[in-house]
């Protein structure tokens, strides 16, 4: 595992890359991202699960491609994105941006 990597979860290796998750909302019911800011390797997957106060969704800025608008509502419901550029994507949740529930995720390049 790379030294850069800082990440909540590591849930498991998938084909050489690791599949990381992240929650929406959390047990004690606050409006968060865990964890808020994320650094991960180019073709590494992000899994993230609806954990609490829903609904929740995700945007990611600039690429409605990786975004999953549609609203979950059911605790434990999650979804996959792969990342293969590298750059740094603000993310948020689409009805509670203005409560704060933003997050950042870091795609490091190769090597």
């Amino acid at each position: 595992m790379s030294k850069h990597r800082h990440g909540w979860l590591v849930g498991r290796l998938l084909l050489g890359f690791l599949v990381f998750t992240m929650l929406l909302g959390n047990d004690e019911g606050f409006l968060v991202f865990q964890p808020e800011q994320l650094t991960i390797n180019a073709g590494d997957t992000v899994s993230f699960e609806v954990r609490g106060l829903g609904p929740h969704n995700l945007i990611v800025a600039g690429h409605p491609e990786w975004s999953h608008e549609p609203l979950s509502f059911a605790l434990g419901e999650s979804w996959e994105q792969k990342f293969d550029t590298p750059g740094r994507y603000a993310i948020w949740c689409e009805p509670h941006r203005a409560a704060g529930m933003t997050a950042e995720i870091n795609v490091l390049a190769p090597g």
